[in-house]
């Protein structure tokens, strides 16, 4: 297996894909930190930027994504929006769709998704996604993917988390140029949906009791759906609920 991650290889794993510019960063604080940097600097229209290892690698709600070097994938996709800013919550749905769909092509480990930005495998988390959108003489979205694809030591607090796809064979570069391809082809056609099928259908959370935090207080439902934008439709006692954005936790059954 040749795991090398460098520009000659992704290009040649990417096949192809319209033209990009590429960076490989043996080691950078995120890549979405250095994706805002090119953003800044006046990038073209669409930049790969992928790291070996992140020492502050990012996730939503502030919280951090442990990025250790040669067992993981780290990547971020800027794209510039030739129209206004879609919904991130809509975006990050097609991205955890198209990396279920390349570890599935690539590894045969088929992923569940857990509403918005997770994916999990054997009921851990393997993948966090932050999408993050950007405004100034023109608009851009940075789509922060972390995958952990080959087993790895947590930390304490994350070993009963965190988890890895397990998968030791599959090259970084095959696995985040799969991801790449699928979705570029999603954000080349933001009006067609084509990733909710399957967002629906792996969802790990339809008809599940959840717990969420609306006005600093939390409020229990059951979760009926998801509409076409990517929201979480949840039963409450008081009515139906979109949520759009923020944290929930899974209620346990006794």
């Amino acid at each position: 297996m040749n795991d090398l991650l460098s520009e000659k290889v992704l290009r040649a794993a990417l096949g192809d894909c319209p033209d990009m510019e590429i960076r490989v960063c043996p080691v950078c604080e995120s890549t979405n930190t250095e994706a805002k940097k090119r953003f800044c600097e006046g990038a073209c229209e669409t930049v790969l930027i992928v790291a070996e290892t992140q020492t502050a690698g990012r996730g939503r709600q502030g919280k951090s994504f442990y990025s250790p070097a040669g067992s993981g994938v780290y990547f971020t996709l800027l794209r510039t929006a030739s129209e206004p800013l879609a919904s991130l919550v809509s975006v990050t749905c097609a991205a955890a769709v198209a990396v279920m769909r390349a570890i599935r092509d690539c590894t045969g480990r088929q992923t569940q998704i857990k509403w918005v930005n997770d994916l999990l495998f054997d009921g851990r988390k393997v993948c966090g996604i932050l999408t993050e959108g950007m405004t100034g003489t023109r608009n851009a979205l940075a789509i922060g993917i972390g995958i952990n694809l080959r087993p790895a030591k947590f930390p304490p607090e994350l070993a009963g988390i965190a988890g890895s796809v397990g998968d030791t064979e599959t090259p970084r570069s095959v696995l985040i140029a799969a991801a790449v391809r699928n979705l570029l082809g999603f954000l080349e056609k933001p009006g067609e949906r084509d990733w909710l099928t399957d967002y629906r259908k792996h969802s790990c959370l339809i008809g599940r009791e959840i717990l969420f935090w609306k006005d600093g207080k939390s409020t229990s439902g059951s979760v009926s759906g998801i509409d076409r934008d990517g929201g979480l439709i949840v039963k409450t006692g008081q009515g139906t609920e979109v949520l759009r954005t923020g944290e929930i936790t899974v209620r346990s059954v006794d």
